[in-house]
């Protein structure tokens, strides 16, 4: 019973990553405990790490994940990302609009727990306006930090799904466009309500051009259609030359727990698919009349909430709902589950910027889930529409 198996070894997750608090370890013992529950030789481990290692996919995203961190930890370390924050205050001094505007363009590099990073500067700001409360605070700093990551494709999540559907980055990026758009303007409909000003000047320009310029690069070659790992690569290297401390920088920015967490996802989606389990578990789900929609929607959402990181929920959900293409393709799964994956994170009590914002600005939980549910549903909605039409 390949469902059961599947369900033990989810069962193993959640208790290992109770218990150690490591998302690696736990998605390690959890493929072990498939394998056994499933009646899987020791030789399938082996094939499958075989697999992994001739898979360029996983090298391709393994680069990419890396330059994208060693790009962030330049700028925020060079003091880049400090002077390109200040000139975005100074070009934006409407006090709604430049909160917003701060961690939104900080959402173009993710870094874990981001949304801290942004969170003394927006409540500096907010202070300036007395109609902004802390809760309205806290969820305009996460929610404009955040909803990059429905479209943004530095992100490692998006990455890891343009790879595990097979589909081209830019397509998955394209598509979840509308999603990221109406994430963004209903938030700030109903969060901002203010017209924005803009005080232009030459000096300002200048200042947001010197401290940003590896990330505008970026941008422009990769919406060209350039390969998004050659471009952050070749960036990221010459940015990271230019500066004094670049060994330093270079030694700090290996994010080894990140790359482990990568090889052990890959090696799961490896492993399920050479054992044959995601095909033997869909088999089994239509036996029992239930809906693999349901399933797409259901055990992201649910990975998401329990990691409150998008690129597990993504690793841990994305092997098993990519096989259940009985009448739907890739891509449409790839933007579903991606959608409900984030909504997870997005909602969960565990996530980061969750935790460390609601204690910083020392709002509940419960008002802040209040204040992004609207732009959240709506954005899911948006996901849906997508999914629908592509089916």
């Amino acid at each position: 019973m390949y469902t059961l198996a599947v369900a033990g070894a989810l069962a193993v997750l959640v208790v290992v990553l109770r218990l150690t608090k490591e998302i690696t370890l736990s998605l390690i013992v959890s493929v072990a405990a498939l394998g056994l529950f499933s009646g899987m030789p020791i030789s399938a481990y082996a094939e499958a790490l075989l697999v992994q290692a001739q898979d360029w996919s996983f090298w391709r995203i393994m680069i990419t994940i890396s330059a994208i961190y060693l790009l962030g930890d330049t700028m925020s370390k060079s003091g880049d990302s400090r002077n390109f924050v200040e000139a975005i205050r100074k070009l934006f001094p409407t006090p709604r609009v430049s909160i917003a505007l701060l961690p939104a363009l900080i959402g173009l590099l993710p870094m874990p727990g981001g949304a801290m990073f942004s969170a003394p500067m927006v409540k500096s700001v907010s202070q300036s306006d007395e109609t902004i409360k802390p809760e309205d605070a806290v969820s305009i700093n996460y929610w404009f930090r955040h909803a990059m990551e429905f479209f943004w494709p530095l992100y490692p999540a998006i990455i890891i799904v343009a790879g595990m559907a097979d589909v081209e980055l830019t397509r998955i990026v394209a598509l979840m466009l509308p999603v990221g758009l109406i994430a963004v303007f209903s938030a700030y409909i109903l969060m901002i309500r203010s017209v924005p000003r803009i005080r232009f000047s030459g000096t300002i320009f200048k200042e947001l051009m010197i401290s940003g310029w590896p990330l505008f690069l970026t941008i422009v070659f990769v919406m060209a259609g350039f390969p998004g790992w050659i471009v952050v690569s070749v960036i990221s290297a010459f940015y990271v030359a230019t500066k004094q401390k670049r060994f330093e920088i270079l030694k700090k920015c290996l994010k080894f727990r990140m790359l482990m967490l990568l090889t052990a996802v890959f090696f799961f989606k490896a492993f399920v698919e050479e054992a044959e389990i995601a095909a033997g578990m869909s088999s089994e789900l239509l036996l029992w009349s239930i809906p693999p929609v349901l399933v797409i929607v259901l055990l992201p959402a649910l990975m998401g909430f329990m990691t409150g990181i998008t690129q597990a929920a993504v690793g841990l959900s994305f092997p098993l709902i990519m096989s259940f293409q009985n009448g739907l393709t890739p891509l449409s799964i790839a933007i579903l589950g991606y959608t409900f994956a984030i909504t997870g994170v997005y909602t969960s009590p565990v996530h980061l910027c969750v935790a460390l914002t609601t204690q910083y600005f020392e709002v509940s939980y419960s008002r802040f889930l209040k204040k992004i549910a609207v732009p959240l549903l709506m954005s899911v909605a948006t996901g849906v529409l997508i999914f629908v039409i592509l089916k």
